[in-house]
């Protein structure tokens, strides 16, 4: 499968009604009214914007103006994984090591092998969110998230299980870092 389109289909799915909403205002310049109004879903959105050659896997830059206006540092992170990952064939574990694991590690070895189970991990745990479903509140019990803060999740999103599972993602990203 193609990598840029599995980034495009993670995105979508890490996508709420109300974002997708704003995603097509920042398109109106972009996409003629007609086919945004056709537009149910990221999906939509990402496949006339490649058929438009508004972006591809060698131009981003649209994506990350996107993501960023979103405020999605979970999907900017996959972006810039995916990016990595394309640049040189490089693996996302081989980019340059970041400043606090230098701080936490001293040996390079240690360093390869914290990015290499970061990266591992990191997949490992979107491919879970991506699929939880309504067990998501399990799921985030298991993994220590206070009650209260899956409570809050519960009165900010009844209906959205996608947006549940990703602000479950957003509480442990501090968590997953340190």
């Amino acid at each position: 499968m193609d990598p840029f389109l599995v980034l495009l289909h993670s995105v979508s799915a890490g996508l709420s009604s109300s974002e997708l909403t704003e995603l097509k205002f920042l398109c109106q310049s972009r996409v003629g009214k007609r086919k945004l109004e056709r537009v149910q879903s990221g999906l939509d959105l990402f496949s006339v914007l490649l058929e438009q050659n508004e972006m591809s896997p060698e131009n981003t830059v649209l994506l990350r103006e996107m993501l960023v206006s979103l405020r999605r540092q979970d999907l900017l992170r996959r972006l810039e994984d995916f990016e990595a990952g394309a640049a040189g064939g490089a693996a996302p574990e081989e980019r340059e090591i970041t400043r606090k694991e230098r701080t936490l590690f001293t040996s390079p070895v240690q360093w390869k092998y914290t990015r290499s189970v970061t990266a591992d991990l990191r997949a490992a745990f979107d491919i879970i969110c991506d699929n939880v479903g309504k067990d998501w509140r399990k799921l985030a019990r298991h993994l220590r998230v206070s009650d209260a803060k899956i409570e809050a999740i519960e009165e900010k999103y009844p209906r959205n299980l996608a947006e549940q599972d990703s602000c479950v993602q957003r509480v442990l990203e501090p968590d997953r870092q340190a």
